[in-house]
């Protein structure tokens, strides 16, 4: 008898805890068999699609998810967790959740990188950036977790990184025990607007001011012809002044000598 209570109690030990670890999204509904308890030996756990053939999540210490799959490799996610509710300490918050059992159009959460150590939620089928979306959750942390360190295999985890595209993951660990936070690289998408962005500001600020500079050159030119010319025009006048100035002299000696003999020969006496 006693071993069959032992049995018992065993059985639905295990029961709890099988049930317990069933994943729910930030609206409350059920996710499929894919996503699986990050820290399935807790009470509660955020939930990741681990269990994925290929392109499975990376969990953080946080409850958050990174991918691994395709063009959404290094993308941080808020797939939800084991309370349906999504309150328990254990659960991620970083985006808003919802326990209103899957009237929300939002099941999980994409964390959008808009600067460092600032984030905004966008649903996971939104492909705009909701950086400059007034109405879009955003928060503002120093991390946003670092990588779990679990017992799966490295061999069966594959990043399926982009060739034309580098993806840079930086992990962060948190100091306090408060469940939340990495620091991830913006989606492909947005890093490609952003350096968009970025050349066509860079080649607007190249061209105002090389035009300034051509310009200060033209400026430059101008003053310096003028200049020259003004210099020459100074000489020409000097040396016509100069020139005037000594003809005056001359017509000056020639008439006062003129004068002088014109005045000797009025005093001699007229011959006879």
């Amino acid at each position: 008898m006693p071993s069959l209570v032992a049995s018992l109690s065993v059985f639905a030990t295990l029961f709890a805890l099988t049930a317990s670890q069933q994943c729910f999204g930030v609206d409350g509904t059920k996710l499929d068999d894919t996503f699986a308890p990050c820290n399935p030996s807790a009470k509660h756990s955020g939930c990741c699609a681990t269990k994925r053939s290929s392109g499975a999540d990376l969990c953080l210490d946080s409850g958050l998810c990174m991918s691994t799959r395709g063009e959404f490799t290094g993308m941080i996610w808020q797939n939800g967790c084991t309370d349906s509710t999504g309150k328990d300490v254990a659960c991620p918050k970083m985006c808003p959740i919802n326990s209103s059992g899957g009237s929300s159009a939002v099941i999980t959460w994409n964390v959008q990188q808009c600067d460092y150590g600032v984030y905004c939620c966008r649903a996971s089928n939104d492909r705009s950036s909701c950086c400059n979306n007034a109405s879009a959750p955003k928060v503002t942390v120093s991390s946003i977790g670092a990588l779990q360190i679990t017992s799966t295999p490295l061999a069966s985890i594959t990043l399926a990184l982009p060739s034309s595209t580098p993806t840079q993951i930086v992990a962060t660990a948190v100091s306090t025990g408060t469940p939340f936070d990495t620091t991830s690289a913006p989606a492909t998408n947005d890093c490609t607007k952003e350096k968009r962005q970025t050349a066509v500001v860079g080649g607007t600020i190249g061209g105002i001011f090389g035009a300034v500079i051509v310009g200060l050159a033209g400026a430059l030119l101008w003053l310096y012809k003028m200049e020259k010319r003004q210099r020459k025009l100074k000489e020409h006048y000097e040396e016509q002044f100069s020139q005037t100035a000594a003809y005056r002299r001359t017509i000056a000696s020639t008439v006062s000598l003129m004068g002088s003999e014109l005045g000797e020969m009025k005093s001699r006496p007229a011959d006879t």
